[in-house]
């Protein structure tokens, strides 16, 4: 097997790896758990190009370093991010970051390569989202999934579509209205996951055998059916025509709820207290 290092650095947020077909796309901020804040958005952005435009690689697998897949946007530079001037636009500064993610999915999904993300540890809010807009996933036991975003003033504006093309809408009511973290055989029953591997040692061998089966496919057969499902499943004129409208509708509020009810809810998820909106439920006799 040929293996070779991408030139992205070793200590970049990205490391990509090509092995024979296959290109491998690691977040790489373990020590951080794998954020999906600007550096990390823009280097995903820019390893998934460098995979498309490589010839040889047949299939894109995502995998991350660490003992949690992502933990979802980066709340730590809040602060930051609020106190921030407008961009040369006029836009909100808040909105244009949450945005970039939406084009980044959206490239992500409509890719002429088999996506397949490889689910080790938590992958919560925008982490999960990558996870539903790969074509195939795959999670060993002990992975977990949520969206907790509306928990702390947020909405989870520019992962919902693909979510929701994932496991449904219903699905995804559920778990972005109670911000219910599910593990990976809850997943698997809702699709989340496609597989699930109850022997965690067994994740690298079992990943390894479905990129097997996807690269003994042909490659042009393997584009052409993804375009075929896109346009038998509606999603083709969805993402050319509306999609966009709504990811950008989708930032604004990501950016309003920011800069109001998410103050309090961060500011009560970092204190380990309850938010100033949330009741006491009294319970019924």
């Amino acid at each position: 097997m040929n293996t070779a290092t991408s030139a992205v650095p070793h200590d970049a947020s990205v490391r990509c790896v090509s092995r024979d077909a296959i290109f491998q796309i690691e977040l790489n901020r373990p020590e951080a758990r794998n954020p999906l804040g600007p550096e990390m958005i823009d280097a995903l952005d820019a390893a998934l190009t460098q995979a498309i435009e490589m010839p040889a690689a047949r299939a894109i697998l995502i995998t991350a370093a660490g003992e949690a897949f992502s933990a979802g946007g980066n709340l730590g530079n809040m602060a930051e991010r609020l106190n921030a001037p407008p961009g040369a636009n006029g836009k909100d500064p808040i909105a244009q970051g949450n945005r970039r993610y939406g084009d980044f999915l959206r490239r992500l999904c409509s890719a002429p390569k088999v996506v397949v993300a490889s689910v080790r540890g938590a992958a919560m809010g925008g982490g999960a989202g990558l996870v539903c807009a790969a074509d195939i996933a795959i999670g060993a036991q002990g992975a977990k999934f949520g969206f907790p975003e509306a928990a702390i003033g947020l909405v989870p504006g520019q992962i919902l579509p693909f979510v929701a093309a994932r496991i449904g809408a219903q699905a995804a009511r559920r778990l972005m209205l109670t911000g219910e973290r599910i593990d990976a055989a809850e997943a698997h029953r809702i699709g989340l996951l496609d597989y699930h591997v109850t022997d965690p040692e067994q994740l690298t061998a079992r990943t390894d055998e479905l990129l097997a089966r996807i690269v003994a496919c042909a490659p042009g057969a393997s584009a052409a059916t993804k375009q075929m499902l896109h346009t038998v499943l509606g999603a083709k004129r969805w993402w050319s025509d509306e999609l966009p409208d709504y990811l950008d509708e989708a930032a604004d509020t990501f950016a309003r709820q920011m800069r109001s009810e998410a103050i309090e809810g961060v500011a009560a998820a970092r204190g380990k207290r309850a938010p100033n909106w949330q009741p006491a439920i009294v319970a019924r006799d």
